[in-house]
């Protein structure tokens, strides 16, 4: 379904942000590139050294993706690093991404939504289904003050849906706690509006709506989004200010599962600063509430970009969880139901073997689910490197359809289980 979106040309926006605001400076990366090195143990302290921007969340044994100015590439190669060049010039990149977001389009996943379209969109996608959503503007406020919305989805016998169905299990999807993940807000608000779009019309669609309660906060880090399109657009955390002109604390570090360990940082520069404590940051501390205040959750999705992963827990440990054949079967099911539809290829493997990590949506999701129903990904969608997070508008689509068509198995399989 075509629904119209409010598009105000570049060249106001522009002009009013001058006029409200004086002229912003945008970061800018010329000359920069993206590297991908093995590296060894013995490497690892000197790169270190250079606190990089990683876009593989941390340094480890293996293949390291990361982007470095021109100083650091000398560095690198002073020192006998080698690499391969996976972006030759990441402003060259960013500004094709400008180009495109600048062209008037009236199809609302041909461009990268601003915050304001998301919560408009969601607003009007629960006016165009009253009988089986509800439009939550707020499920809690973020460091700056924005308001973080939900959708539910919850067929309530033909009444207009107040809140989700209590004899129901729930399906819980967020995206976009890494601000300069575009690509994971627009799968996530893909997906929701091919299921609500194919209610009652595809029978697959049909049958798993009418199953579960579902809850869909599509921006988990509103702060952080916005600050990429205006000022930084490889800003990754939100925007906490930790003092001494320092901001930003990694969502997806804050989680209150195995907090501050592996894989999470206690320095506020770093991109993996995991906060003060567990649910320092009011995003997280939202989500989680929401997640609790909802009741029976049997499985949830945490959508990030990139590498084209399914992950699984655990991101600490190797020992297998509960229901790890499930999780593996599920994981499978999920990358198989992508090439089906002449998707991109996705590797399913558990978390701990792409790197260590502590403190994320994916095992707390997972640790909080019912007893007799846990599953918890996190879904790295597209690339594998070629644009990394600078993914071109004309990905979104594909992207979606995938993921959508994964979506429909993850949800049918659990479906069967329970």
């Amino acid at each position: 379904m075509g629904r119209p979106y409010t598009y105000i040309p570049l060249l106001l926006l522009t002009l009013y942000a001058i006029l409200t605001f004086g002229v912003q400076t945008k970061t800018r990366y010329d000359h920069h590139k993206v590297l991908r090195a093995n590296l060894t143990k013995e490497q690892l302290p000197l790169l270190e050294s250079l606190s990089l921007d990683l876009w593989t969340d941390s340094l480890t044994v293996g293949p390291n993706d990361f982007r470095v100015t021109p100083e650091q590439l000398i560095f690198l190669e002073k020192h006998g690093i080698s690499y391969e060049i996976l972006i030759p010039n990441v402003q060259d990149l960013i500004d094709e991404e400008e180009i495109s977001q600048a062209a008037p389009d009236p199809s609302f996943f041909n461009l990268y939504q601003r915050y304001s379209a998301i919560v408009n969109y969601l607003q009007q996608l629960a006016n165009d289904y009253p009988q089986i959503t509800t439009f939550v503007p707020s499920i809690g406020k973020t460091v700056e003050g924005r308001d973080i919305p939900a959708l539910l989805i919850s067929v309530q016998l033909g009444k207009n849906a107040s809140s989700v169905r209590a004899d129901k299990n729930t399906l819980f999807i967020s995206a976009g706690q890494h601000a300069r993940e575009w690509i994971a807000p627009s799968t996530a608000l893909y997906i929701l509006t091919q299921l609500l779009d194919g209610y009652g019309i595809n029978s697959r669609i049909t049958e798993i709506i009418n199953e579960f309660n579902y809850v869909w906060i599509p921006l988990s880090n509103p702060d952080g989004y916005e600050f990429t399109h205006t000022t930084t657009r490889l800003w990754r955390k939100n925007r906490r200010n930790n003092g001494g002109n320092v901001y930003g604390v990694d969502l997806n570090r804050n989680w209150d599962y195995k907090w501050g360990g592996d894989g999470s940082s206690t320095s506020p520069s770093s991109d993996t600063y995991a906060g003060t404590g567990p649910f320092s940051e009011p995003e997280t501390k939202a989500i989680a509430d929401y997640f609790l205040s909802t009741g029976s959750v049997v499985g949830a999705l945490d959508y990030h970009s990139y590498s084209q992963l399914i992950l699984r827990p655990y991101g600490d440990s190797t020992a297998p969880p509960p229901n790890d054949a499930n999780l593996v079967e599920l994981g499978a099911l999920y990358r198989n139901a992508i090439l089906s539809v002449g998707g991109a290829t996705y590797t399913s493997q558990k978390a701990i073997q792409l790197y260590p990590t502590t403190g994320t949506a994916r095992d707390w999701y997972y640790a909080n689910c019912i007893e007799a129903s846990r599953f918890g990904y996190t879904i790295e969608l597209r690339d594998t490197g070629r644009y990394g997070f600078v993914l071109p508008t004309s990905e979104i689509i594909p992207t979606g359809r995938e993921n959508l068509a994964a979506f429909i198995e993850f949800a049918q399989y659990i479906k069967k289980l329970i």
